[in-house]
Protein backbone atom coordinates (compact mmCIF):
# COMPACT_ATOMS: atom_id res chain seq x y z
CA UNK A 1 0.00 0.00 0.00
CA UNK A 2 2.70 2.38 1.07
CA UNK A 3 4.53 1.61 -2.13
CA UNK A 4 1.45 3.03 -4.25
CA UNK A 5 1.20 6.07 -2.53
CA UNK A 6 4.36 6.99 -2.80
CA UNK A 7 4.34 5.77 -7.01
CA UNK A 8 1.35 8.07 -6.80
CA UNK A 9 3.04 10.82 -4.96
CA UNK A 10 5.85 10.56 -7.63
CA UNK A 11 3.45 10.89 -10.09
CA UNK A 12 1.71 13.77 -8.81
CA UNK A 13 4.76 15.62 -8.40
CA UNK A 14 6.00 14.72 -12.12
CA UNK A 15 2.49 15.98 -13.17
CA UNK A 16 2.66 19.26 -11.02
CA UNK A 17 6.70 19.69 -12.50
CA UNK A 18 6.24 19.23 -16.24
CA UNK A 19 2.78 20.24 -16.63
CA UNK A 20 0.54 21.91 -14.62
CA UNK A 21 3.80 24.96 -13.37
CA UNK A 22 4.53 25.25 -17.07
CA UNK A 23 0.55 26.22 -17.68
CA UNK A 24 0.30 28.53 -15.21
CA UNK A 25 3.79 29.98 -15.56
CA UNK A 26 2.28 30.55 -19.06
CA UNK A 27 -1.20 32.13 -17.98
CA UNK A 28 0.53 34.50 -15.22
CA UNK A 29 3.13 36.00 -17.60
CA UNK A 30 2.41 39.62 -16.59
CA UNK A 31 -0.96 39.76 -17.28
CA UNK A 32 -3.83 41.46 -15.52
CA UNK A 33 -7.06 40.12 -13.68
CA UNK A 34 -8.86 41.45 -16.68
CA UNK A 35 -6.45 40.54 -19.39
CA UNK A 36 -6.84 36.69 -18.15
CA UNK A 37 -9.90 36.57 -17.48
CA UNK A 38 -10.80 37.79 -21.07
CA UNK A 39 -7.98 35.15 -22.52
CA UNK A 40 -10.16 32.51 -20.43
CA UNK A 41 -13.42 34.02 -21.86
CA UNK A 42 -12.82 33.57 -25.35
CA UNK A 43 -10.54 30.72 -25.62
CA UNK A 44 -13.30 28.62 -23.77
CA UNK A 45 -15.76 30.46 -26.08
CA UNK A 46 -13.97 29.91 -29.52
CA UNK A 47 -13.25 26.51 -28.48
CA UNK A 48 -16.97 25.35 -28.35
CA UNK A 49 -17.77 27.22 -31.78
CA UNK A 50 -19.47 24.49 -34.10
CA UNK A 51 -17.28 24.69 -36.79
CA UNK A 52 -14.23 22.09 -36.58
CA UNK A 53 -10.95 24.24 -37.70
CA UNK A 54 -11.35 27.37 -36.97
CA UNK A 55 -10.76 27.67 -32.93
CA UNK A 56 -7.11 28.40 -33.91
CA UNK A 57 -8.10 31.14 -36.41
CA UNK A 58 -10.12 32.84 -33.99
CA UNK A 59 -8.33 32.60 -30.82
CA UNK A 60 -4.81 33.88 -32.50
CA UNK A 61 -6.82 36.64 -34.43
CA UNK A 62 -8.32 38.22 -30.97
CA UNK A 63 -5.36 37.35 -28.78
CA UNK A 64 -3.50 39.10 -31.20
CA UNK A 65 -5.96 41.88 -31.91
CA UNK A 66 -6.79 42.58 -27.70
CA UNK A 67 -3.07 41.77 -26.88
CA UNK A 68 -3.62 38.53 -24.86
CA UNK A 69 -1.69 35.62 -24.29
CA UNK A 70 -1.68 33.84 -27.34
CA UNK A 71 -0.64 30.81 -26.62
CA UNK A 72 -2.93 30.27 -23.46
CA UNK A 73 -6.14 31.46 -25.79
CA UNK A 74 -5.25 28.41 -28.11
CA UNK A 75 -4.55 26.02 -25.28
CA UNK A 76 -8.22 26.69 -23.83
CA UNK A 77 -9.37 26.88 -27.09
CA UNK A 78 -7.80 23.06 -27.06
CA UNK A 79 -8.72 22.29 -23.92
CA UNK A 80 -12.59 22.75 -25.26
CA UNK A 81 -12.60 20.66 -28.32
CA UNK A 82 -14.79 17.96 -25.92
CA UNK A 83 -17.21 20.30 -25.81
CA UNK A 84 -17.27 21.26 -29.24
CA UNK A 85 -18.21 18.65 -30.27
CA UNK A 86 -20.62 17.41 -28.19
CA UNK A 87 -22.37 20.72 -28.57
CA UNK A 88 -22.16 20.01 -32.52
CA UNK A 89 -25.73 18.51 -32.99
CA UNK A 90 -27.53 20.85 -30.58
CA UNK A 91 -25.92 24.54 -31.98
CA UNK A 92 -27.20 22.83 -35.38
CA UNK A 93 -30.69 22.03 -33.95
CA UNK A 94 -31.13 24.90 -32.46
CA UNK A 95 -30.13 27.16 -35.47
CA UNK A 96 -32.21 25.49 -37.51
CA UNK A 97 -35.27 25.59 -34.60
CA UNK A 98 -34.56 29.40 -34.87
CA UNK A 99 -35.35 29.70 -38.40
CA UNK A 100 -37.91 28.31 -40.62
CA UNK A 101 -36.09 25.60 -42.49
CA UNK A 102 -36.23 22.25 -43.08
CA UNK A 103 -33.63 20.24 -40.45
CA UNK A 104 -31.25 17.83 -42.18
CA UNK A 105 -31.36 14.75 -40.04
CA UNK A 106 -28.57 13.67 -37.79
CA UNK A 107 -28.60 9.92 -38.61
CA UNK A 108 -25.42 8.08 -40.23
CA UNK A 109 -28.03 6.52 -42.56
CA UNK A 110 -29.62 9.47 -43.88
CA UNK A 111 -26.94 11.57 -44.06
CA UNK A 112 -24.96 9.04 -45.97
CA UNK A 113 -28.14 8.30 -48.43
CA UNK A 114 -28.03 12.05 -49.03
CA UNK A 115 -25.01 12.22 -49.79
CA UNK A 116 -25.20 9.38 -52.44
CA UNK A 117 -28.02 10.74 -53.87
CA UNK A 118 -26.78 14.21 -54.74
CA UNK A 119 -23.64 14.81 -53.11
CA UNK A 120 -23.45 18.62 -53.86
CA UNK A 121 -26.92 19.14 -53.15
CA UNK A 122 -26.49 17.36 -49.92
CA UNK A 123 -22.74 19.40 -49.17
CA UNK A 124 -24.88 23.05 -49.13
CA UNK A 125 -27.50 21.75 -46.73
CA UNK A 126 -25.19 20.44 -44.16
CA UNK A 127 -22.85 23.49 -44.79
CA UNK A 128 -26.09 25.64 -44.60
CA UNK A 129 -26.64 23.79 -41.42
CA UNK A 130 -23.71 24.62 -39.82
CA UNK A 131 -24.23 28.18 -40.51
CA UNK A 132 -27.42 28.36 -38.72
CA UNK A 133 -25.31 26.56 -35.81
CA UNK A 134 -22.48 29.10 -35.84
CA UNK A 135 -25.39 31.61 -35.19
CA UNK A 136 -26.94 29.69 -32.30
CA UNK A 137 -23.36 29.64 -31.07
CA UNK A 138 -23.21 33.48 -31.48
CA UNK A 139 -26.44 34.24 -29.19
CA UNK A 140 -25.30 31.38 -26.78
CA UNK A 141 -21.48 33.07 -26.60
CA UNK A 142 -22.77 36.38 -25.21
CA UNK A 143 -24.21 35.47 -22.38
CA UNK A 144 -21.89 32.68 -21.62
CA UNK A 145 -18.77 34.89 -22.36
CA UNK A 146 -20.29 37.29 -19.91
CA UNK A 147 -20.60 35.11 -17.23
CA UNK A 148 -17.46 33.23 -17.72
CA UNK A 149 -15.75 36.83 -17.52
CA UNK A 150 -17.26 37.89 -15.05
CA UNK A 151 -16.77 35.46 -12.80
CA UNK A 152 -13.47 34.72 -13.43
CA UNK A 153 -12.21 38.11 -13.14
CA UNK A 154 -13.78 37.87 -9.66
CA UNK A 155 -11.63 34.71 -9.03
CA UNK A 156 -8.53 35.62 -10.86
CA UNK A 157 -8.45 39.13 -8.37
CA UNK A 158 -8.43 37.57 -5.55
CA UNK A 159 -5.90 34.58 -6.34
CA UNK A 160 -3.60 36.73 -8.57
CA UNK A 161 -0.91 39.01 -7.08
CA UNK A 162 -1.22 42.89 -7.12
CA UNK A 163 1.20 43.99 -9.88
CA UNK A 164 3.61 46.83 -8.22
CA UNK A 165 3.74 49.82 -9.53
CA UNK A 166 7.60 51.19 -10.23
Amino acid sequence: MTMILRANAVIMRFVRRKLWDPIMALAKQGFTPHQLALTITLGSGFGMIPFIGLTTILCTFWALRLRLNVAFTILIGYLMQPFQLALYVPFVDLGQTIFPVTPIPFSLEKLMAMFQIDWVNALQQVWFANLLGIFAWMLCFVPFGLAVYFSSRKVLHRVLPVPEVA
